[in-house]
């Protein structure tokens, strides 16, 4: 890659660019205009950006979804050992609120010659690791992250990881719309192409956790989304997130115990939402950690949270909210039908993190709802050999893909 960091001005502001998405009334990002820093060059600039509601249209550009703001190379000491070299770019996208944001993103490309026609793309759609920009890849690296991407990198893809995290607004409603996560994923290969010539339009998703929610839903929609050249050929997605809209939706004072992890996605989720609708149900522990949650990473808040259960977050259910209810299910509903382009689901037999027998029921109705559902499961008791072929077999498909 031979591109050298450059700035690209915004034109404030063009319309936000419609997709036929629902408006989500229960999530509000705050902020008509915000400071935004964004490093250039090893230069940080402020400056004022406008939503497109407070601006009259301009030409196309600048606020449009999936258009670049600014990159910059990332420094050879910061890259992951398979990679060669790699870019941090930020870029116009259309939330959950239906408003665009910018957000970041960072490409990595392998070693050696790129192909004929580019590297293809996979984007990696990460479990998120908190509200906070400092959360992001780009400023933080997780190491349960680190296998999967230089696993990637040496299969001879260009890796897309997004930060999800939106520059200068409080909260991120990406972690309550699973639509609007993968939208985000849609508008950064799209800004993309505009910063590096030498991938390809050819590109798939490979999704963990709640980032399996992201795949699945861009298994259903990227192919609507995605504009010019841009070539969708399928995603994979693990650890599936089966049931979690229930888990939120239905939190109250009688929820069941959940693993910490999982408590921490609650509370992530809590603190993303407009305050008026959860601060009145939270419990003085539940406001303690949704206030943590605002600038806690991952690790720490799941150390903060030690054996607080979801029951302990709230005195009244959230569904007491009926708009809010209704919007977490929609949001964080895992589809059975609907794909445009195949999908793997993988499901391990032995899996802490997942309801086992839910996610089996989920991969069975989404087979026979959908020819272009790959189910997988792992015959074995050894979660290290389970996972073991869960990533041959995630290799293999994207292998198939292309």
């Amino acid at each position: 890659m031979n591109a050298q960091p450059r700035r690209i001005d915004p034109v404030l502001a063009a319309p936000a660019e419609r997709t036929g998405r629902r408006s989500r009334t229960a999530v509000r990002v705050g902020a008509a205009v915000v400071a935004v820093g964004v490093v250039v060059g090893g230069v940080t600039a402020t400056r004022a950006i406008a939503t497109p509601e407070d601006t009259t249209p301009a030409a196309p550009g600048g606020q449009t979804a999936g258009s670049v703001f600014a990159n910059r190379a990332v420094p050879d000491a910061d890259l992951p050992a398979a990679a060669a070299v790699g870019q941090q770019f930020s870029y116009w996208t259309l939330g959950a609120d239906e408003r665009t944001h910018l957000t970041t993103a960072t490409v990595l490309q392998p070693k050696g010659a790129a192909p004929a026609g580019g590297w293809p793309v996979v984007v990696y759609a990460h479990r998120p690791d908190g509200l906070s920009l400092g959360c992001a890849p780009s400023k933080r690296r997780a190491s349960r992250d680190t296998a999967a991407v230089s696993g990637l990198l040496r299969s001879d893809y260009a890796v897309v990881i997004p930060d999800y995290t939106t520059v200068g607004v409080t909260g991120s409603p990406q972690y309550v719309d699973f639509g609007a996560s993968a939208h985000t994923v849609v508008d950064a290969v799209k800004a993309l192409t505009d910063i590096e010539p030498s991938v390809s339009p050819r590109w798939a998703a490979v999704g963990d956790a709640l980032g399996a929610g992201t795949a699945v839903e861009l298994a259903r929609s990227a192919t609507t989304w995605q504009k010019g050249s841009m070539d969708f050929r399928g995603a994979a997605a693990t650890t599936l997130p089966v049931g979690y809209d229930d888990v939120l939706a239905g939190l109250s004072p009688a929820s069941s115990p959940v693993s910490p992890d999982t408590v921490a996605d609650v509370v992530y989720a809590l603190a993303s939402l407009d305050a008026d609708d959860v601060t009145d149900l939270l419990t003085p522990r539940g406001k303690e950690l949704v206030t943590k949650a605002r600038t806690m990473c991952a690790p720490a808040l799941t150390k903060a949270i030690g054996s607080t259960n979801l029951s302990a977050l709230v005195t009244a259910p959230l569904a007491a909210n009926s708009a809010l209810d209704t919007a977490l299910r929609e949001g964080l509903q895992l589809r059975t039908r609907g794909f445009s382009r195949p999908i793997l689901l993988s499901q391990k037999l032995v899996d802490d993190e997942t309801a086992v027998p839910a996610n089996l029921r989920y991969l069975t109705t989404a087979q026979l709802s959908s020819n272009k559902v790959v189910a997988k499961t792992y015959l074995t008791g050894s979660s290290t050999d389970a996972s073991r072929q869960e990533q041959a077999t995630v290799a293999a498909f994207l292998k198939n893909l292309f």
